[in-house]
């Protein structure tokens, strides 16, 4: 009777703490962000994107934190016209290197769309090279931009949403790195 007492003591015991576990407070993102077609005469038609990561943590049901790292290269190509009237081929590549750290808000709703505003910082790294026979360089230049960022995840299982973000720098720098001041991507993000 005893050992019957408490097997059911335990089982409500373990009931009642499963019933009250709250919702993850861990997500991890893989996305792609950046989407762009190009076309020249010179190189035809390329596609660009960026890949990336991000880690959130949620600190109540509507705070999160979240750490950001997106990475772009890609190739640009250029044709000149040097002082003796020859044709001159040059072509460059670029790698971009965004790190954000953002601090959300979330708006909870009572479907599976969960929108969020948020607002951050935005390290930027873009670093150059040219590989020529007589004329190779390679520089980096970095800036960090507070921005503003949005968006929405579709929450089609308790733990796995497709999402769908925008970011928008505020200030300077980027321009002159060459990263667009608004980006957007695409991803599914993992809740734990």
């Amino acid at each position: 009777m005893r050992k019957s007492l408490v097997i059911a003591a335990s089982l409500l015991f373990v009931t009642s703490a499963f019933a009250q576990q709250t919702t993850p407070s861990n997500t991890i993102s893989v996305f792609v962000s950046d989407l762009s077609v190009t076309h020249t005469s010179a190189s035809g038609t390329s596609f660009g994107s960026g890949l990336g990561a991000a880690f959130a943590h949620r600190f109540s049901d509507h705070i999160s934190a979240e750490l950001t790292v997106t990475t772009q290269g890609f190739r640009e190509s250029f044709t000149t016209v040097s002082p003796s009237g020859q044709q001159v081929f040059t072509s460059y590549s670029k790698r971009l290197l965004p790190i954000d750290a953002n601090v959300s808000y979330h708006i909870f709703t009572n479907s599976r769309w969960k929108p969020y505003l948020g607002a951050g910082l935005r390290y930027m790294t873009n670093t150059v090279s040219n590989i020529a026979p007589l004329n190779s360089y390679r520089f980096t230049s970095r800036s960090v931009d507070p921005e503003v960022s949005g968006g929405v995840t579709y929450q089609f299982r308790p733990n796995l949403g497709l999402r769908f973000d925008a970011k928008q720098t505020i200030g300077g720098g980027n321009s002159i790195l060459g990263d667009a001041a608004f980006s957007g991507s695409v991803g599914l993000s993992f809740r734990f």
